[in-house]
């Protein structure tokens, strides 16, 4: 900061662009100190639900996990505005991500009297996209759709809508709710702009930057009192080389994990989770742990957290490198410290998958098949 005297002697401390960089580490520290809570209570949610059988009891943990999700979602859009993430792209049938929003959006709808009317082009050709990014662009515009309707009467319909249109996939989203007002539109791709009262006006201005940074354009059409419809188009990439399906693992049965955390409710729902989907799990509350059961067993794959006392992440996979460097590849990192300047560069160096708290627990087994896939070539 400079420092400044007035006319009295008197000093005032002015921030100068230099000091951003402090704000973002506050930002990233805030982001990670929230991502790991957030992640257990998903994460249990997700584990409980199904053991439980009385109605009311399931209705609340639902309300449970719906509400940590919104916390997950607004930190994400926190993430998503203060930095633009690297795009981890994978091959992907969008209709399948679109069916999955729904799908997880299912039951919320049908309590508030909503039905999803569903067009899906098929065949559409798969496409090169970062399916948590992409996903993240529909939950925006599938929850805008429910709140338009719920505010305005209380029930209705949201249509949803993919074909192939001049050799590039477009995806609608349209609802009947009240619209947006014509003095709104040229506002409403503006952060922090919102005409709802509440939120915080980041759901469609980072679902824009997103469509475009994949190549993609995004646009709302609305007439006041008769709906609003967002579109967007995306490109059809190819990968150079058609992966052969054949021999691929498809569960984690017979294979051997270890799950590092120094967060005990996190490492008990993840490898919880990991034996349920067939996998024998070791855990480590440390990476020295850790080291000492890779010396010991054999292990297929790994899941690492970044931050952690003592040796951290990034020491963990330095060492690994040099004292077993065939496990090197089957590690996957899983972070809250999505914003950290030194995580983020770390990852970016590396070619491992990571992932980000709180994470959906079918991605991370779906990560691991994919390592598994990739080193057992």
């Amino acid at each position: 900061m400079d420092e400044k005297p007035n006319g009295n002697g008197t000093h005032r401390a002015w921030p100068d662009i230099d000091q951003a960089p402090l704000l973002e580490e506050l930002v990233a520290d805030l982001v990670h100190k929230l991502n790991n809570p957030l992640a257990a209570i998903l994460g249990y949610a997700e584990l409980v639900l199904p053991k439980i059988e009385d109605p009311e009891i399931k209705k609340e943990i639902e309300v449970i996990r719906t509400e940590a999700e919104r916390a997950s979602h607004i930190v994400r859009n926190l993430v998503a505005s203060t930095k633009k993430r690297t795009l981890r792209k994978e091959r992907v049938d969008l209709n399948r991500l679109v069916e999955e929003v729904l799908r997880a959006k299912a039951d919320e709808l049908r309590l508030k009297n909503i039905q999803v009317k569903m067009a899906l082009g098929r065949p559409l050709p798969s496409t090169q996209v970062d399916p948590q990014q992409i996903k993240q662009v529909l939950i925006n515009l599938i929850n805008n759709a429910e709140e338009a309707i719920s505010t305005f009467h209380g029930f209705g319909e949201i249509h949803v809508k993919t074909l192939l249109c001049d050799g590039r996939i477009e995806i609608t989203f349209a609802d009947d709710g009240p619209g947006i007002k014509a003095e709104d539109i040229p506002k409403i791709f503006s952060l922090f702009f919102t005409s709802k009262g509440k939120g915080m006006g980041m759901g469609l201005p980072i679902s824009h930057a997103i469509i475009l940074q994949h190549g993609g354009r995004m646009w709302g059409e609305s007439e006041w009192g008769n709906g609003a419809a967002f579109h967007i188009t995306l490109p059809i990439t190819e990968e150079n080389e058609e992966k052969g399906s054949s021999g691929r693992v498809g569960n984690l049965r017979g294979f051997t994990g270890l799950v590092i955390d120094d967060e005990s409710p996190v490492l008990a729902f993840v490898s919880q989770y990991l034996v349920l989907a067939g996998a024998e799990i070791d855990t480590a509350t440390n990476t020295e742990k850790a080291l000492k059961i890779l010396e010991e067993k054999k292990i297929d794959f790994i899941v690492c957290d970044m931050k952690m006392p003592g040796i951290d992440g990034e020491g963990f996979y330095r060492i690994v490198g040099e004292k077993m460097p065939f496990l090197q590849p089957r590690i996957i990192f899983s972070t809250g410290d999505v914003m950290g300047r030194s995580t983020k560069a770390f990852l970016s160096s590396i070619k491992n998958p990571w992932i980000g708290k709180p994470f959906d627990l079918e991605h991370l087994k779906e990560t691991i098949l994919d390592v598994l896939n990739s080193v057992n070539k």
